[in-house]
């Protein structure tokens, strides 16, 4: 590898002919890396170490000039295939690993066990304890109990967005990623338990990953039968009951009169009422009319992934990864650099 033959710049440029985002590729960049380094056999052989690390490559890729940069992790499912080609789907399971090893690594073992009691068992465990519903931060906690690592991705390998969530599982515990921008907390609340969901059903063996891809229209899975699962696991552990449906009105609902609905039977039936919202949408297709009615019953926006990653950033241990292990997963939770 000579001066000019791979310099940060070019460097740069083939990590984007793989499809790799800048946003992704400024967050693994090394604050150490300058100009000069250039300069240095040494320093640039390091940052490709470092890169492929952060990002999830064969570093040999990196450090061949003429090599194409390679993922390391390509396996995975990916449920409700969208466009993504298989060289985007490595993207995104290599960073997801990558990420989710950090996270694993920086956090507590918890007790795994935890989530197998069951849906029912935790949903009234949690009310017991006084919660009047269970709520996302009742989730986070569940899940953090557990030993399972959350966090909002706020970093993405891809120029577009189209992960909902995924649940990755490099050993024997797994890691919760949520991709999903939502305004209000029921979106969330519900990917993340249906991640649960998936995690405590033994659909992610070790080494393994599960990827939920967004759509454009939300609905409740009829075929993949995982998907049906975990999907019956996160509406019983939301609700109480794993069928549970909200009947249409005779006419299109108006997103007043849904959130009307919605809020006087949340505290009879100890749902979240952003919960029968969202179930709302699933039985009628009235996303439109959900998003008016998510918005007065929470009496405006709020910065949910900003909240998610707080509550991680409370569990995690960053003095227990290298330096520049500590630095990427800060930048990927939305901290500033050297935070």
């Amino acid at each position: 590898m000579t001066d000019q033959a791979d310099n940060a710049a070019a460097l740069r440029s083939r990590l984007r002919a793989v499809g790799l985002s800048s946003q992704a590729i400024r967050a693994a960049w090394p604050a150490w890396w300058a100009p000069e380094a250039e300069a240095s056999v040494s320093a640039r052989v390091e940052l490709r170490f470092e890169l492929a690390r952060r990002l999830g490559l064969d570093p040999r890729s990196l450090i061949d000039p003429a090599a194409e940069p390679s993922f390391l992790w390509r396996g995975g499912r990916f449920k409700r295939l969208a466009a993504e080609s298989q060289r985007e789907q490595w993207a995104i399971s290599s960073f997801g690993t990558t990420v989710g090893r950090l996270l694993l690594q920086a956090s507590a073992d918890g007790e795994p066990s935890l989530l197998a009691r069951g849906p029912g068992l935790l949903r009234g465990a949690i009310l017991d304890a006084g919660s009047p519903f269970v709520s996302l931060e009742d989730l986070l906690a569940l899940a953090w109990a557990a030993g399972v690592a959350v966090a909002h991705l706020r970093v993405f390998p891809l120029d577009q967005k189209r992960m909902a969530a995924m649940s990755v599982r490099p050993d024997r515990r797994s890691a919760i990623l949520l991709a999903k921008d939502a305004k209000y907390p029921a979106p969330i609340e519900f990917y993340l338990a249906h991640e649960l969901g998936h995690i405590a059903l033994g659909h992610i063996a070790a080494g393994g990953l599960v990827v939920d891809l967004e759509e454009a229209v939300p609905r409740l899975e009829l075929t993949d039968r995982e998907e049906r699962a975990a999907d019956g696991y996160a509406i019983e552990l939301l609700t109480g009951t794993p069928g549970l449906t909200v009947e249409p009105f005779e006419k299109p609902g108006l997103g007043s009169e849904i959130a009307r609905t919605v809020l006087a039977a949340a505290g009879r039936e100890r749902i979240e009422p952003g919960i029968l919202a969202q179930l709302y949408g699933f039985a009628t297709g009235e996303w439109a009319s959900v998003g008016v009615a998510l918005r007065n019953i929470y009496r405006g926006p709020r910065d949910v992934a900003a909240s998610v990653n707080e509550i991680a950033r409370g569990q995690l241990r960053f003095d227990a990864l290298p330096d520049d292990g500590a630095l990427f997963l800060k930048a990927v939770l939305g901290s500033a650099p050297g935070a």
